[in-house]
Order: C-alpha cells, then structure tokens, then sequence
C-alpha cells in the first residue's frame, strides 16, 4: 500500500492505481491523512471537504464518502484505514506506507549524515527524499482549509532542496550544480541561500565573474522588489569571492581513485554480456556482486574492465582495481589487499593490525558511497568476502577461474568461448581486417583451431600482424598440426600454454590425474563411466573430480544423459595440453593401459546391446576376449535407448578407435570397430546419424594399424566389414570387392567362421545384382560351414538367402524348404527379426504360386513383428509386398495406401533400394487401374534407380513392366525394344521371369 501527498493525492495497490472519487472524497483522505494516527473531528473534516458552507446533510455524506473509500481500499486488497470514533475518524497507516512520512524520514537521515561529516550520504538521502515528490502537494484539491498545511510541505520542500545543494557542494561536485542552482534561482528568485550556492558553485567552477554577476543581479532584484539589501550570507560569499578567498574552495578532499587498467582495444562481441553487468550493476540501492567465471584466456579480465569503464559514471566515488593473484603460486591474501586499500582510502592513517579489523575500517569507509571495486583473478570465496562493501551502492565485479557459486546472492556470469563469427571479428581486428578479408576460409580454420578462445584468436592475430610476409593460410597450415599447435599460440609474454598450466598446477592430484588420461583419450565429449574408468575409481568419485574441473574452468558440461549422470567435454586447446601432461608425466605401458581399459569398456557395453538386440546380421570377431565390463548402471542406461545411447557415443567412439589405431593396440581397435559395424544398423535401419561416414572411419584406422602390424585376421575382419559397408550403401560391385579379398585372409588364417560369414555376404551381394547361380554357390557353401559351427542364427540367415534366390529362378520346391527350414531355426532361436524377415519370403513364395490370401496373411504377421521391433524400414518392405500383392487380388485403393506409404518412408531414410522397388511396384498398380502415363512415370523414375544400383535384374523387371505400358499406348517398337533387353538380362542371369516369358 503507497498512500501519497507530495503530488496528486493517490493510493496505490503494487502497479494499479485505486479509485477514489471525486474531489471531496479526495479531500476527506488527505485531511484524515494528514494528521495520520490522530482523531479528527466531524467538524474539522466538514470544514476541510465544503469550507465555511456545509450543507444541512453534510453529516450523512461524510459518512457516505468514509464508507466509499472503504469499500475502494476492500476492493484492492487493502485494508480499511479509516477507522471510527466518538467525535470523528482516525486513519490508522504503517509509517512507511505514507509518502509524507518517508520524506520526513529521509530528510531526517540526510540531517543526521551532514552532522556526522558525511555529505555524499546526506546528499544522496536528500536526493532520495525529493524524488519522493511528483508535484504541488495534494494536487487536484482546491482546499482553503488545507492550503496552509501545503504551503507549509512546499517550504519544506524548498529548505530540503537547499540542503541537499548544501551537501553536494560540501561533498565537492560543484560543477554539476551549476545549471540546477541556475533553473532554481529563476523560479524562486527571493531565496538568497540558492543565490549564495549558486555564487560558491561558479566559483568553485572556476567561473569568478559569473559569481560576481549573480550577486548583483541579486541585488538589483532584492533591491527593487523587496527594497531590502542582500543578507550577510550573501554578502560574505561576495567579499570572499572578490578577494579570492581560498576557505570559498571549501576543505581539500582527495581525488576519488581511478584505479582501472585501460580495456584491451581490440576487446568484441561481448554486448550481451556487457548488458547483463550493466543490469546487475546499475542500480543504486542494491549492493551487486557479479562474478565473471570461465576458463584462462576466455576474456574475463577484458570484460570486467570494459564493462567497469562503461559503468564507471555511475559510481563517482571512484572505481578501485585489485589484482589478487589466484592463479599464482602466491595468491594475495585478504589481509594484505584491505591493507592496500586501507592506505590509498586513507592516506596517512595507519590500517589495523587485524583482518577483521581491516575489512570493519574498509566497510566502514565504503559506506554511503558509490565505488565500483574490481576484484580481478580470484581464487576462492574466502579470498573474496572480506573483500566485499557491506552497505548499499558500492557495485563489485570479480574474475575467477573457478565458479565461486558459495558468494552468496552474487551474480555468476558463466562467460562461454566466441562464436564463430564474433572469433573472426576478433581475429581481424588484432590481425587487420583487409587480411582476414582476403583469405576467409583461411581465417575459419583459424577460428576453429583456437576452439572461439580470445586468447588463442589474438595471438594468432598478433603473430600474423608481426608476420606480414606469411598468409592467413600459413598459419592455419601451422596451427593444423596438433602436436605443434600450442607452440604456434605464443607470442610476447602470452602463452596459451603457460595460461593452462597456471590451472593445472593448482589441481589436486586425482583432478590432475583425470585431466591427463582424458587428455590422452582425446575424446570430443566423455560421459562419467568413461572417466571413473580411466581413472579407476567409482561413478560418484570420478563425478566429484570432474565437476572439480567444472569448477577451475578445466572441463565443461555439455549435456545430462538418462540416468542423470553429466556428459563433459574439454576445450581442444585444453585437451592438447592435458595430452602433452600425460605423455611428459606417464610411462607408455600406462597410457596404453588407459586406452585399452576405456575402449573394452565400449566394446563391453556394444556386445550387450547386440545381444539384447539381435539384428539378425553374422557378427566379425577377430581377437575375443578384450572386453571390460563397466558399471551396472551405464548398461541399464544403454539397455533402456540403444539408438539413443550409440548415437550420443557415436563420435567419441570413433575418436576412440582412431586413438588406438594411433598407439598401435591393433587388437583392440579392430575389436571395437568390428562390434560397432555389428550395430550401426538394426536390421535395415539407421543407428548412428551417419553409419557410413562412421563405419569407413573406424574401419580405414583399424584396417591400417592391423596391416601396420602384420594382425593378419584383423585385416580380414576389416575387409569384410568394408564389404559390408559397400553392401548397405548399395554398391555390391565395391561390396564383393572387399569380400573377396577378406574370405582370401581368413582361408590363409583357417577362420572357418569369418569364412563363413564372408561368404554369406557374397552370396547376398550376388543375389543383389542377380548373379542368381554364383549367389547359390557362396550360400551353399557358407551353409556347409554354419553347420559344422553349430551357429543356428547364421544357419537361418543363410538359408534365407537361399531360399529367395530359389524364389528368383523359380524353383520353388528348393526355395519353401530353405525357407521353412529359417523360419524354424528363428522361432528356436526367438529371433523375431529373422522370423519377420523370413516371413515376408515366405509370402513372396505364396505370391509367386498365386496363393494371394496365404501371401498377404503371411506379410501381415511380418509387417506386425517389424512394427513391434519398431524397424521403419523394414515396415516399409512389408508394406511394399502387401500393396503388391492387394494389387494382384484386385483391392487397389488398399494396396495404394501401402505402397505410398512406403515410399514416403524410404525416401525419408535415403534407402534408395527401397524407393525404387516402391516406385515401381506403384507403377504397377498405376498400370493395373489403367492409369498409363502414370505408370510410365513411375517406372521410368524406378529404372533410373537401377541404372544407378546396377540391380540388373531388377531393371529388367521393371523393364518387363515397362514394355507392357508402352504396348497398352500403341508404341508397339518401345515396347518390343524394351522387352528383348529384358529378356537378354533374364536369359544372362537364368532368372524365373525367362521362362514365365517363353525365353
């Protein structure tokens, strides 16, 4: 509640303003008011609302209007001030409440600070008191009655004006005052106290004539209006004036410290982060405490000092510049600071001997004043505290590399590395934006290579500056190698290097130990199992020591993964240096001995979700045995998401891979990057972002370090991996490439089951470009094998495949035995996606016999088990079967809806194989329902896709559709034309469709 009189007479709820009627009701609060807490007489109140001349009701409408401005106070939330009694009424307000009151209180303050010698305090309560005012007091009411209590507040108001002038010119700010006192003079031209300032105020302004006319402009108007001489005061400044009297400079005061170093000038992008210290530090009555926290060389220095700069008008007191040392050998310690700023606020007095003393002194002199105190590199909140203004106005920005979250109620600005674009703006401005101008994608890789660090950005830019003759690109080419990149960041006195090493060594020694080993590892991002396992210790340990390395700036969160557990990440430039630690502090033996524990603790979690989720593909192993189990709860986590999990570790598990391909551990690398080829896809469908990308990468690093090291075997299982990869991507002539060269290694090896499974992947390869007879020879084969291996699952797969390629040539006999023969080895081994898969054959069987019922009840079941799995993918092949055989039995509205539902999802997902089968078989039902240019579209977009997947057979099926288009629009040659390609493909592959065609 604000009840307000220094202005129009107004009651306010918070923001909304309460309506109180007209003029009289006005008047009867503002009466009542007044004499806050005191009775006041029904006579008294009648004389304040109608003067002299009341009406004969003027008892009952008192009572009206009190009942009134109840009712507007109840309907504001507020409570009923006015209160009842024998003679009149009373308002009963908290002092606080009434703007009069606080004013009375203000001014009061101000008078008791200008006795005790503190002039800037009494000014600024003075000031805060006049704010209070918004106007003539009780404005909007016309009051005989009340014109004496107004004139009586206006006087007041005039006097506290006087003082406060009074203050401000005894706290030294004279200049300031000069046009105020000019304004105030004009509009109240009898007061002499306001001439008299005025005169001192030029005076003190270096304006010695102007103080002398003032005087006797004075004169002039007291003389001929009032017919009265200036006043003693008066006429003593003028003396003193014109004999230039030093005591009219009033006593000497000391320049308030401007203590702060210059900003960089090359200091950028940092607007917003400007504006929020502006926010916090801006206000007059709070005591803001803002800390800068990030890692060395992130700008936190930079930043405090331009935004201190900035602000600086805003604390006239003065702005003081501490370094404390916090990332030194020998931090400042608090005593030692107080008793700096102790001399330098007061020179000549001796600081006390202790530090609770010091920091009681230094609050003391801090009080009512308005200084800015930069506290800059700090090391922890107790350094700090005593550091800290304990009374309103004083503003207090401090740096630190470590987060300082135990300041209580201060402000952590977490300052983050550049953007790509403000770290180019950086980079040109300290290298010259003409050079950085001229060679841009240069300049990127600059940016990228100090990782948006300013530190980093302006030496690379101070280096070019020094270097005219090198181009952009040089140094890019330099900064490329990271075992030199931190030798390249140097410059002068600046050192990416050393500005890492002040962190470092305050570590303790298991934070130091971590940083090393997650240095070593090179991850792009770690989650906390990884750490806990380099470091051999618990989750909860190695998490205490991570966020230890939040804390010092060392490591950052980047996200939090379902088991609520942090993933982290380290600068590169910080990684590189943790990488040069470990080497110069590790032995060889250890730093492997961290990697191979670190990577069999993927390979371990990798195998479990393969065996939790079996894709139905024959897994490569190479070297068994190498895997670490990890914490229970990081396989419930990647058990309960397996896409979710390997996609968040996709990346990481790469870098992984490449670092043990590096160090020469072949066994491990081509373990791990075998396991994951067994899961970059479930079935047929995406599990990494980028399976292919990924895949190659593992598998040319591993393939590379096997062949470094004669692992025989290993490069066989990498061979078939990268014929696999080839496999998926539809490129089955580069696929059997790499297949025959890997079941070349593993026959030299006596691998019987990379043999087997080798061969497996040539017969499906074959059957893909319809070299239906070699297909069945490698299935044959690879059959014979599964067999004495006594593997059910790769049995099933295998004879699978042989029963659709049975399917292809037609035998049908061969292929429903192959194919019920897979469909029980699955239902035994409770593999559902083999069983959908093999279901879906079974109902291509049944479609080639003409049985259309039992093929479409069969694709059903398929399609309901892959929507159960949740396989996209492979929902979209059943649909494509289903709508092709909906078509046969005549039901095209249905069969619609599945093949253009199919088509959606497989060009959502890039499967080309997919899109070009559902854009053919929609080109059949399109030629079906007699639609015949748009079966012609349909096919013709269909082979273009096969041209490209070189699918031979495939082509010539739609070929053989085709043909039958052109033949139902009367181009009878395109048609024959057509159709003898297809019959040369059928007749070259000894396909099914030859026979069916009289070939």
């Amino acid at each position: 509640m604000e009840l307000r009189l220094l202005g129009p007479v107004e009651v306010w709820n918070g923001e909304r303003q309460v309506p109180l009627g007209g003029g009289k009701p006005r008047a009867l609060l503002a009466a009542l008011l007044l004499d806050a807490g005191r009775v006041v007489t029904v006579e008294r109140l009648m004389e304040a609302i109608w003067q002299e001349d009341p009406p004969v009701t003027a008892r009952g409408v008192l009572q009206t209007y009190v009942a009134s401005l109840r009712r507007a106070f109840t309907a504001a939330g507020l409570p009923a001030i006015i209160v009842s009694h024998r003679v009149g009424y009373a308002a009963e307000v908290p002092h606080d409440a009434l703007d009069r009151c606080v004013f009375e209180r203000l001014v009061e303050d101000g008078r008791r600070a200008a006795r005790g010698g503190d002039h800037a305090g009494a000014a600024r309560s003075l000031r805060e008191a006049l704010a209070l005012w918004r106007g003539p007091a009780l404005g909007g009411i016309d009051d005989a009655c009340l014109r004496s209590e107004v004139a009586r507040l206006e006087e007041l108001r005039l006097t506290v004006v006087e003082e406060r002038v009074a203050a401000d010119l005894a706290a030294g700010r004279a200049e300031g005052l000069v046009d105020e006192l000019t304004e105030l003079v004009a509009a109240h031209p009898a007061r002499e106290r306001l001439r008299r300032d005025l005169m001192v105020a030029l005076y003190r302004s270096g304006r010695q004539t102007d103080a002398l006319a003032v005087y006797q402009q004075s004169r002039r108007v007291l003389v001929e209006e009032l017919g009265i001489e200036p006043g003693p005061e008066l006429q003593a400044v003028h003396e003193a004036v014109l004999r230039s009297d030093p005591a009219l400079l009033g006593p000497a005061r000391p320049a308030p410290p401007r203590q702060l170093p210059p900003p960089p000038p090359d200091f950028t992008a940092r607007d917003e982060e400007i504006a929020e210290l502006a926010g916090r530090l801006g206000k007059p009555d709070a005591r803001p405490v803002c800390v800068i926290f990030g890692p060395g060389g992130v700008g936190k220095s930079a930043l405090a000092l331009s935004a201190a700069h900035e602000l600086a008008d805003l604390y006239p007191d003065g702005q003081l510049h501490v370094e404390l040392r916090g990332t030194s050998e020998a931090p400042a310690t608090p005593l030692e600071v107080l008793g700096r700023l102790l001399r330098e606020l007061e020179p000549g007095a001796s600081p006390p001997a202790t530090p609770e003393e010091c920091a009681a002194r230094y609050r003391t002199l801090l009080a009512d004043r308005r200084k800015l105190v930069v506290l800059d590199d700090a090391a922890t909140e107790r350094q700090v505290r005593p550091l800290l203004p304990g009374a309103r106005g004083c503003g207090v920005i401090v740096t630190s590399r470590n987060r300082l979250s135990g300041l209580a109620g201060a402000t952590v600005l977490d300052l983050g590395l550049l953007p790509d674009a403000a770290a180019t703006r950086l980079l040109a401005r300290v290298a010259g934006p003409e050079r950085v101008a001229a060679e841009p994608q240069a300049a990127e890789r600059i940016v990228r290579q100090c990782g948006g660090l300013p530190l980093a950005l302006r030496i690379a830019g101070a280096r070019l500056a020094s270097r005219r003759q090198w181009s952009v690109a040089r140094l890019a080419d330099r900064l490329a190698d990271e075992q030199r990149r931190l030798d390249e960041l140097a410059v002068g006195d600046q050192e990416v290097r050393a500005g890492i090493a002040l962190s470092y060594d305050m570590l303790p020694g298991q934070a130091k130990t971590a940083l090393r080993r997650l240095g070593l590892l090179g991850l792009p991002y770690f989650p906390v199992w990884v750490a806990a396992t380099a470091m051999e210790t618990g989750l909860d340990e190695a998490e205490r020591v991570l966020d230890h390395l939040v804390d010092t700036s060392l490591a950052s969160v980047v996200d939090i993964d379902a088991a609520g557990r942090t993933r982290y990440r380290l600068h590169d430039l910080i990684r590189l240096f943790a990488r040069e630690r470990a080497h110069a502090e590790e032995e060889r033996a250890g730093r492997e001995a961290v990697v191979r524990r670190v990577l069999g603790g993927w390979l371990w979690l990798v195998e479990r979700l393969s065996e939790a989720v079996p894709t139905g593909a024959i897994p490569m192993r190479a070297t068994p045995g190498l895997a670490r189990p990890v914490d229970a709860e990081v396989l419930r986590v990647a058990l309960a998401d397996p896409h979710g999990w390997l996609r968040g570790e996709e990346e990481a598990l790469i870098v992984a891979v490449e670092l043990a391909a590096a160090l020469d551990l072949d066994d491990i690398a081509v373990e791990l990057a075998a396991a994951l080829s067994s899961v970059a896809f479930e079935g047929s469908q995406y599990v990494f972002d980028n399976p292919f990308a990924a895949w190659h990468r593992t598998h040319e690093a591993a393939l590379a370090v096997a062949r470094r090291t004669d692992n025989a075997l290993g490069e066989a299982t990498l061979l078939a991996g990268l014929g696999h990869l080839y496999y998926e991507r539809d490129q089955y002539s580069e696929s059997r490439e790499y297949l025959s060269q890997a079941l070349s290694l593993f026959r030299t090896a006596r691998d019987a089951r990379g043999e087997a499974a080798t061969l497996a992947a040539l017969g499906a390869a074959c059957r893909e470009q319809g070299y239906l007879p070699e297909a069945l020879h490698f299935l044959n084969r690879a059959g014979l094998l599964w067999a004495d291996l006594a593997d059910p699952a790769a049995l099933a797969h295998v004879r699978r495949l042989a029963g659709s390629v049975h399917l292809e040539r037609g035998d049908y006999a061969a292929a429903r035995a192959e194919l019920t023969g897979a469909l029980s080895l699955y239902q035994a081994e409770g593999n559902r996606r083999g069983e959908g898969l093999t279901l879906r054959t079974l109902s291509m069987y049944h479609r080639a016999r003409g049985e259309l019922t039992r093929s479409a009840e069969l694709c059903e079941r398929a399609l309901a088990i892959f929507r159960e799995l949740g396989d996209r993918l492979l929902e979209a092949y059943c649909m494509r079967s289903l709508g092709k055989t909906l078509t046969r039995l005549g039901r095209h509205d249905a069969a619609r809806g599945e093949l253009t539902g199919s088509l959606a999802v497989t060009r959502s997902l890039h499967d080309r194989w997919g899109e070009a089968c559902s854009l053919r078989t929609l080109g059949e039902l399109d030629l079906a329902e007699g639609r015949l240019y748009q079966a012609k579209e349909r096919l013709t977009e269909a082979l273009a896709l096969w041209e490209t997947l070189r699918a031979a057979l495939f082509r010539a099926r739609t070929q053989r559709d085709l043909a039958r288009v052109h033949e139902a629009l009367g181009d009878d040659d395109a048609a024959k034309k057509i159709m003898a390609e297809a019959l040369e493909t059928f007749r070259l592959h000894e396909a099914r469709e030859f026979t069916e065609l009289g070939g």
